[in-house]
């Protein structure tokens, strides 16, 4: 069971996690023996989209089942350091993302002002669309990762396998400090324009 404490703006002290559903229950024993399956399930389909993630339920105890307002809460916490800053719809468009462990399949993103990435909608323009993940070896440093990831997102999550002609489109990368912390070398993998212009909705 992991210390927890509350930092209710998923941002100020690069947090570990964050609760990002509730499973309510009949009972405490019902909570206790249910609660964490409930929460695997509810955290799912947003685990799948971020890359070094996993489920921890929060399951309330007799004497404090009440006070829970009985619900078990589901957190998504890093699964080998922070995460950093706020996830799902804890996020704002418009904000620089403070490392990429936040980042999700399908986010859009605005590169502009690079070297930051800044989440924006994807029913506008945007520069670069995030496909998935991929791993560096152990070897690798961040520095090295900064000019080798590109290759291997190209060869990992290749965007033709997700529909992007690859005569218009290539792969780009996003690296940052947490992976390389964590030890475990987490490159994003995202689809661009070859030719530096701007995607939009109508992309595959």
């Amino acid at each position: 069971m992991p210390r927890l404490s509350l930092d209710p703006t998923c941002r100020d002290k690069a947090p570990d996690g964050q609760v990002v559903a509730f499973v309510e229950a009949a009972s405490a024993d019902e909570a206790r023996k249910r609660g964490p399956a409930r929460c695997e399930e509810r955290t799912r389909e947003l685990r799948d989209r971020l890359a070094d993630v996993r489920n921890h339920a929060v399951v309330p105890s007799g004497t404090g089942f009440e006070a829970a307002g009985r619900r078990t809460a589901c957190l998504v916490l890093g699964a080998h350091g922070p995460l950093y800053g706020p996830l799902g719809e804890r996020r704002r468009f418009g904000t620089a993302f403070a490392d990429t462990a936040t980042m999700q399949k399908r986010d859009c993103l605005d590169v502009r002002s690079n070297p930051e990435a800044r989440l924006v909608p994807c029913g506008g323009r945007y520069d670069q669309q995030v496909l998935g993940f991929t791993r560096l070896g152990g070897g690798v440093t961040l520095a090295e990762a900064r000019t080798s990831s590109d290759a291997a997102c190209a060869r990992d999550v290749a965007p033709r396998d997700y529909g992007f002609d690859p005569s218009v489109y290539e792969a780009g990368s996003w690296t940052s400090d947490g992976p390389w912390k964590s030890g475990t070398h987490v490159v994003v993998c995202t689809v661009r324009r070859q030719n530096g212009g701007t995607m939009g909705e109508t992309e595959p």
